[in-house]
């Protein structure tokens, strides 16, 4: 369970990064994709600090 958290920090980014690089579902999402997609890879990238930050000393939850 203490990886689940760095795995969805992955997915989230990609899904960000997949929004502001492609068009996959530009029909569906138009003028909200890069702001999305600008907010997914963030949220990314503060949840792969704050785990790092909580499991990089060791005495995180096992």
């Amino acid at each position: 369970m203490k990886h689940f958290a760095l795995v969805m920090s992955v997915l989230y980014v990609l899904a960000g990064g997949l929004l502001l690089a492609t068009d996959i579902l530009h029909d569906r999402i138009g003028v909200l994709r890069v702001p999305l997609g600008i907010t997914l890879v963030i949220y990314g990238t503060v949840r792969a600090y704050l785990w790092r930050r909580k499991y990089a000393d060791g005495s995180g939850d096992a």
